[in-house]
């Protein structure tokens, strides 16, 4: 009964509150939340007819006030430039995966690569109370960090590093290193490397986060430095693929293009095949990040493991011991892992 009347079901399509659940069952509150929470002092017998009744009503909790009243929402924010790319697909599903286990609930959000998309962003998930962030951060910059600190809410980063900020990736100049090593190795003289992105290193007032792949074009380069005999360039024209067919064609070295994602090196394998160019008869190609796409890819493209889930997984478990007030390491390195394919 509530209010001298009962209730049936069939009569309501908006869903009860607790209090309502309460006087259904004539019971207090916080009974029914021992029931519906498993929580001791009640008897077997209340917490059955509880929990009936709150199937029978399809009776659904108030998360936001219950975070209000735990302090804490067990929702995480992952903030990702998109989902077009493989990539931050395959990692935002492995955070997500591993937060479900530890009983979080995760937003995902896409930036599209844009600076004040990405400030909104952050600031609408810290409205919905969020216990911690998990971004690939599109802007840099002393101002940005302290706004971030400004939020009050524990943050992991990956990919793209933030000074002071704690992040989980593997070591991305290292890996350029070794790839570029395992290149020379083949018997190349000639590479170049693919990075689109580095066109952009200080545009927008040194706001825009490049970091991970100029961490891969540094490692390029220092092992560039050492093996002074080969031939070297970057290529980071927007429309790559037409200055990388000429370069084919033109020079008297047969060159490997060594992209510094699986996605420049897909799109290069389909310019090249369009053209006439074949892949690895007339030139050498490798990747980076390891996609899952690439199993269905022929000839299957050389490149070098980033370890996307793993990396997902442990920024996941890194940022709730952040959480909960555990100390963590700054930078947190996974293994990274050269995978040969038919390419190189």
């Amino acid at each position: 009964m509530l209010g001298g009347v009962r209730f049936h079901p069939d009569w309501c399509s908006m869903a009860i509150t607790i209090k309502e659940l309460a006087e259904i069952c004539n019971v207090s509150r916080g009974t029914v939340d021992r029931a519906l929470n498993g929580r001791p002092g009640i008897s077997s017998a209340t917490r059955e007819r509880i929990q009936q009744v709150a199937r029978e009503y399809h009776y659904r909790p108030h998360l936001i006030a219950s975070s209000l009243s735990r302090g804490k929402s067990m929702s995480i924010g992952v903030v990702v430039f998109d989902l077009k790319n493989r990539f931050f697909s395959q990692m935002s599903n492995a955070i997500s995966l591993t937060a479900r286990s530890h009983g979080y609930f995760t937003y995902v959000s896409v930036t599209e690569k844009d600076i004040e998309s990405e400030r909104q962003i952050l600031h609408n998930l810290a409205s919905r109370r969020v216990d911690g962030l998990i971004m690939l951060p599109i802007t840099q910059g002393k101002t940005y960090i302290r706004e971030l600190k400004e939020l009050e809410i524990p943050i992991v980063t990956v990919g793209n590093q933030l000074p002071g900020i704690p992040h989980v990736s593997i070591n991305e100049f290292e890996a350029a290193y070794a790839s570029a090593e395992y290149i020379s190795r083949a018997g190349y003289r000639r590479i170049c490397f693919v990075c689109p992105p580095l066109r952009k290193k200080g545009a927008q007032n040194g706001r825009l986060n490049i970091v991970s792949q100029d961490q891969r074009a540094q490692g390029f380069l220092r092992f560039m430095e050492k093996k002074r005999e080969m031939k070297h360039e970057i290529l980071m024209e927007k429309d790559f693929s037409p200055v990388a067919a000429s370069m084919v064609r033109n020079g008297k070295e047969k060159t490997a293009f060594f992209c510094s994602s699986d996605v420049y090196a897909l799109e290069l394998l389909k310019s090249f095949r369009q053209m006439g160019i074949s892949v690895p008869r007339d030139a050498g190609l490798m990747g980076f990040d390891n996609l899952d796409i690439l199993t269905f890819i022929s000839p299957r493209i050389t490149t070098v493991s980033t370890s996307i889930e793993e990396v997902g997984k442990q920024s996941m478990e890194t940022l709730l011991r952040l959480i909960v007030g555990e100390k963590v390491r700054k930078t947190s390195y996974v293994p990274y892992q050269i995978c040969p394919g038919d390419t190189i």
